[in-house]
């Protein structure tokens, strides 16, 4: 997408530019450094510590794992094949 001279110049100072698509704003442009970046998740050693306090599965859950593949099927050799 080509951006106008002026437009760049303006983000580059720092002023958002607010792009129009038939008299309505359909976007808005900011300078990277101005918008903080959205944080996703748990930090590896959260998550981690988390999964270490968890309490370990009952005897039964193996079986009942092996209960649900054994109804499931086996894997198909292309999983991405129409069914």
């Amino acid at each position: 997408m080509r951006i106008p001279r002026h437009a760049r110049e303006a983000v580059a100072r720092h002023e958002q530019v607010v792009v129009m698509n038939r008299e309505r704003p359909a976007f808005v442009i900011v300078h990277p450094d101005d918008i903080a970046a959205p944080r996703r998740g748990r930090p590896l050693s959260e998550a981690l510590g988390l999964l270490a306090g968890a309490p370990l599965p009952d005897a039964r859950f193996a079986a009942d794992m092996e209960a649900v593949l054994a109804e499931v099927g086996p894997m198909p050799d292309d999983p991405w094949a129409r069914s």
